[in-house]
């Protein structure tokens, strides 16, 4: 049990202040949920006559879209396992605006004509995210409680409470509130002071989870394989095989629904082989040759129609007659899904030649992007609400203004991190550091190049405890 020998109603005496804590977090992530809602849950036009939602758009506009759809197919009696168009990038995002819109019999849609979003409908599910959050920290105190003092502890959960890059997300359709949750309550039962073979059992379902929240996450078992296995005393095997069967439990899940769609049961989505060409490769390669984002499609379109003839891969053609040297993605949208995993395995070999043939100019970006990403954002909903998207809030006068605020926050929470760190290494707590190093390691090193801000928000969640141990010891300095 997650008390042990303390009794329930002992441990919530010695933890009121930090219950109290917790739930106001949980309020003001209400209230904030409900201010967006108020001000930004409605259809606008944007200067080219175009219709659009403020709070709904671009990525969240595809996790809703293709939720209400899986709603819509559950409801015309289509079997779990055969609902959903291909995954191309998370699974679990959909699957859970599909239970919301299942569960309320809530359509995201006015009507099939015009695609407009009804507002009015989404505050429920943002309460819920909120609460999905605050529950996971009750949960992650309980644990770390044990093992951290009581005000380090204390201050842990406040950052994760009320730290405004976290807590923005709560009240925004973006898959990283959820995404938090799941790395929470991974770390409460990754920390608890004792183990059990059902404990590990339970890390094997959240890692599964975690990875079907955002894809990138699927190799994250390996380093806590390798944590636990240095840390943990008389660990027996057995251990392992019940963290893997819970893993290979939900993964199967996915496999299998992808199999029964599509023909072929797989479980990488083509988000994780397809993005680095995308984002990273076209980026290099358009400065390195000197070419247009055009030109750089024309040379992959040209490889990509190669190899489906070489490898008799079908394709609609008419839908591409008219295109003029159409893109790898032009392709990829008109193969079969099943024939769509030998394709990306293609374009994910055609990334790897290209690092292997320009190793420094990929390095010089990687480098350049992974200084960049660091730099925090609390800014980022606030754009997002209030700017049609991310390449236009870039260009404009606001985005220059908050910049220096963002550099003084980062400034400060790094500096109080680094303090805390220094503070874990005089405190002996190994076994923690360890833990809180492979996981910034991993979220950070996967997706350092891609300079996007959001992407390195969940090393906040692990920058926690840092904050916690530094704050905690600033502030019983200035007591004496």
């Amino acid at each position: 049990m997650i008390f042990n020998n303390m009794s329930f109603k002992q441990m919530f005496k010695n933890s009121k202040i930090t219950l109290i804590i917790i739930f106001f977090g949980f309020i003001i992530s209400v209230f904030i949920s409900m201010n967006n809602i108020n001000k930004y849950d409605k259809n606008i036009i944007d200067e080219n006559g175009n219709s659009y939602h403020q709070m709904i758009k671009h990525d969240t506009l595809r996790y809703l879209t293709h939720g209400n759809e899986i709603k819509d197919q559950l409801k015309e009696g289509i079997n779990f396992f055969k609902t959903g168009r291909e995954h191309y990038t998370k699974y679990l995002p959909p699957r859970v605006m599909a239970a919301y819109y299942y569960l309320f019999d809530i359509d995201l849609f006015n009507n099939n004509y015009e695609k407009k979003i009804n507002t009015g409908i989404h505050f429920p599910y943002l309460v819920f995210q909120s609460f999905l959050y605050y529950f996971s920290v009750v949960l992650l105190y309980f644990s770390i409680s044990k093992l951290i003092n009581r005000n380090t502890s204390f201050f842990i959960v406040c950052f994760l409470c009320f730290e405004p890059i976290i807590l923005q997300y709560h009240s925004s359709f973006w898959s990283e509130s959820i995404f938090f949750s799941l790395q929470i309550l991974l770390a409460s039962l990754i920390l608890k002071e004792k183990q059990s073979n059902l404990n590990f059992f339970l890390i094997g379902i959240f890692l599964a989870m975690l990875s079907l929240q955002k894809e990138y996450s699927i190799f994250y078992i390996i380093p806590i394989i390798i944590y636990s296995y240095i840390t943990i005393n008389n660990l027996k095997y057995k251990s392992f095989l019940f963290l893997l069967i819970g893993f290979f439990l939900i993964q199967s899940v996915l496999g299998y629904n992808n199999y029964q769609r599509s023909g072929k049961f797989y479980i990488m989505t083509a988000d994780s082989k397809v993005n680095l060409h995308i984002d990273l490769v076209k980026k290099v390669m358009q400065k390195k040759l000197k070419i247009s984002s055009k030109e750089f499609d024309s040379i992959e379109g040209k490889a990509s129609l190669q190899w489906i003839q070489k490898n008799s891969i079908e394709f609609n053609k008419e839908k591409l007659a008219n295109i003029e040297d159409p893109g790898f993605m032009l392709y990829r949208y008109n193969i079969l899904e099943k024939d769509k995993v030998k394709f990306d395995n293609f374009i994910r070999n055609r990334t790897l030649n290209y690092f292997y043939k320009y190793p420094i100019d990929f390095l010089k970006f990687i480098i350049k992007s992974s200084v960049h990403i660091t730099l925090l954002n609390p800014f980022h909903i606030y754009s997002d609400n209030n700017f049609m998207s991310g390449e236009y809030y870039y260009t404009t006068k606001t985005h220059d203004k908050l910049v220096p605020y963002r550099v003084v926050y980062t400034s400060v929470v790094y500096l109080i991190c680094i303090y805390g760190l220094f503070v874990i290494f005089k405190k002996k707590n190994y076994d923690i550091l360890l833990y809180l190093i492979f996981s910034i390691i991993y979220f950070y090193g996967l997706v350092s190049w891609h300079a996007n801000t959001r992407y390195f928000v969940p090393v906040m969640i692990y920058l926690s405890f840092f904050f916690g141990y530094g704050i905690d010891k600033i502030l019983n300095y200035t007591k004496k």
